[in-house]
């Protein structure tokens, strides 16, 4: 009786939430926006220190790039999740270009890529600071030939 109060709660719940659920399609578009913005500051949080390894700017601290290139790797397979909903004709702000939702499967082959790639630093870090230096070349490389094809330059 127990699970039936459970599932008829649930499904009001449900039933309740659609008109929020609803909203219209620029406040769909502009959460969509947001979402991925976010997830790619939070990439670019971790991101960042293993930049600043790289360019002499900070010392070099293996647990630190192993780590980051690790959640890193966790949270790249996410981005083409949060690019689904198509905002091109929202008439909203973003970088993002048309050419991602075009050709959106070969925009997922290059997250794969840079995730492979997030996976080797990680990996390198075994290796000592020039490996891991060099896979992250890689990866930044996979970065950019994402950005290059799929995000409005400044």
């Amino acid at each position: 009786m127990s699970k039936v109060l459970i599932a008829l709660a649930l499904c009001l719940s449900l039933l309740t939430g659609l008109p929020a659920m609803a909203a219209d399609a620029e406040e769909q578009a502009q959460a969509a926006i947001d979402t991925r913005q976010g997830l790619l500051k939070v990439v670019v949080s971790y991101f960042g220190p293993i930049v600043g390894m790289a360019r002499g700017q900070i010392p070099y601290d293996a647990d630190v790039v192993k780590n980051n290139a690790g959640k890193v790797a966790v949270l790249l397979p996410m981005i083409p999740d949060v690019f689904r909903k198509d905002t091109r004709d929202s008439g909203l702000e973003t970088e993002a270009l048309d050419d991602i939702w075009e050709s959106m499967s070969d925009f997922q082959a290059k997250t794969e890529t840079a995730t492979e790639r997030a996976l080797a630093l990680a990996a390198a870090t075994e290796d000592g600071q020039e490996a891991a230096m060099k896979a992250f070349g890689a990866l930044g490389a996979g970065c950019k030939g994402c950005h290059d094809d799929y995000r409005q330059q400044d």
